[in-house]
């Protein structure tokens, strides 16, 4: 019999087919951790690292053996009621648990399970939510003979924003989930139950997997495995069809997949009715008109412009929070007027300082107070500078203006002015670069999305290689923020095109 994590039991939770390939097949390239995965967890490790460091958890001794090998440690430290175990491992009745921290409670004569998360705040419902995880673990930690008394959540406070050093006990929130735990046990056990006999079924499960009842972006990590007559594009990929659940239920119940079998679109919304005829005509959507409003509504100069930002756990300067994005480097291509060439202004913070200053510096140095801000969802840029202009009061007025002129030059594709079958219901920059601008890609550059901000902080801002890999560092994600933009720009060309013919 395998022994049941934690990890997997969630799994199953969400979709118990996932769980069981994980469990049986973890070799598959699905289970694969990208290198953008690894980072994000690594924020949470760090967040656990500095967990540990409260005042609560003096006299802490960590557990340095793992799996069935650690049992002896941890019986040994339990018996010594050792103020606070670190990562002891127990196993009973084929499952297994890693606790983060147990405490023995002297005044209640017994131990008091933590768990620690990288997240803002306690997940009470929903998929992997906090209380069915340490439900699991208490449930456990029972049936393998510990006298367990409370539970709590402990978590990053988003309220708490540095200054100067970081005070580790405003940092964290340490929240009592004992009632709420309580009343999720008989359901977790009669679940753990289920888990335990369909996981352990030597042969693959039939059934399991439900997650033809979701959007594409909910689907589990198998789901071509469990299903593999629906096709790679299909009714999961309408937009926002997650939303609409019963909507999809029904097509899923009628056995329609494919966007081309479905023959009455009256209940869709506008973009996903707009979806399904592109896709069946193979006929885009063009409404000039609408484009043509949208663009002669813009005042030269033009910047077309992005920000690249790195959002630690663990805030790195004064004034920032858990998890609040620094804008360490941004692109500018300008169109001073119309018909005019093409100038492209840049700048990437390459210090282990706060970038904030120099880079509202330069923002408001390079954009003229006439002329119109272009973002690709502009949310993103509006509040990044926002948040600058909260911090630094100095510029607060000035980086207000700049918000003031940012317009989205997306709204043409989201609001369905231009819709492409092989857009397949996204508006996402990359999905349309790739239909109006097949020739351009990102292939070339390896670092990509988050991946910009953990290469700045490790290898740039804190100098984590050698100089020329460096240099080479810092002029691959000066292209990466330059090509977004490039991007912009050329099909802005596109479609400024098409309202002239």
């Amino acid at each position: 019999m395998k022994l049941i994590s934690k990890s997997i039991f969630l799994d199953y939770l969400s979709c118990p087919k996932d769980a069981w390939f994980h469990l049986n097949k973890p070799e598959l390239e699905e289970f694969k951790i990208s290198e953008t995965q690894q980072n994000i967890y690594n924020l949470g490790n760090e967040a656990e690292e500095y967990a540990k460091k409260l005042k609560i958890f003096s006299g802490m001794k960590e557990v340095e053996s793992r799996g069935s090998e650690s049992k002896k440690e941890v019986d040994a430290l339990m018996a010594q009621k050792v103020p606070a175990i670190y990562q002891p491992t127990f196993i009973a009745d084929g499952y297994i648990i890693r606790c983060d921290v147990i405490m023995w409670n002297k005044s209640s004569n017994n131990w008091d399970l933590y768990e620690i998360k990288g997240s803002t705040s306690r997940k009470d419902t929903g998929e992997r939510d906090h209380i069915s995880d340490v439900a699991f673990q208490a449930i456990v930690l029972e049936k393998y003979g510990v006298l367990l008394g409370r539970t709590y959540i402990v978590h990053l406070n988003k309220e708490y924003v540095r200054q100067g050093e970081i005070d580790i006990e405003a940092l964290f929130v340490i929240s009592d989930c004992t009632t709420k735990v309580e009343a999720r046990k008989l359901t977790i056990i009669d679940e753990m139950k289920k888990a335990k006999q369909y996981l352990n079924q030597e042969k693959e499960p039939v059934d399991g997997c439900d997650c033809h009842f979701y959007g594409r972006s909910s689907h589990c990590a198998t789901f071509s495995l469990s299903h593999p007559d629906i096709p790679e594009y299909s009714i999961h990929d309408l937009s926002y069809i997650g939303k609409s659940a019963n909507k999809l239920k029904k097509l899923v119940e009628e056995g329609i997949y494919h966007l081309q079998e479905i023959k009455d679109t009256s209940n869709f919304s506008d973009a996903q009715q707009n979806q399904i005829e592109t896709h069946q005509t193979s006929k885009e959507i063009i409404n000039k008109e609408e484009i043509a409003n949208i663009l002669n509504g813009y005042a030269y100069p033009l910047y077309f412009f992005d920000y690249e930002t790195f959002a630690p756990a663990i805030p790195l300067y004064d004034g920032y929070s858990p998890y609040q994005r620094i804008p360490i480097q941004f692109s500018l291509h300008v169109i001073d007027k119309k018909g005019g060439p093409l100038r492209h202004i840049d700048y990437l913070h390459e210090e282990n300082t706060d970038p904030s200053e120099s880079v509202a510096k330069h923002l408001i140095e390079d954009i003229n107070p006439l002329g119109t801000v272009l973002a690709w969802n502009v949310g993103f840029e509006r509040s990044v500078t926002n948040e600058l202009a909260s911090r630094l009061l100095t510029y607060e007025k000035p980086l207000r203006r700049i918000c003031g002129q940012m317009q989205d030059l997306m709204d043409v594709f989201s609001k369905q002015h231009y819709v492409h079958k092989d857009f397949k219901g996204r508006v996402a920059i990359e999905s349309v670069m790739n239909v109006l601008l097949p020739e351009m890609t990102y292939d070339h550059l390896p670092y990509t999305g988050q991946d910009v901000g953990f290469v700045w902080w490790s290898d740039i801002a804190n100098e984590g290689t050698n100089p020329s890999e460096r240099e080479k560092k810092i002029h691959l994600i000066k292209e990466y923020c330059k090509q977004d933009t490039k991007v912009m720009v050329d099909i802005f060309g596109i479609l400024d095109d098409i309202i002239k013919k």
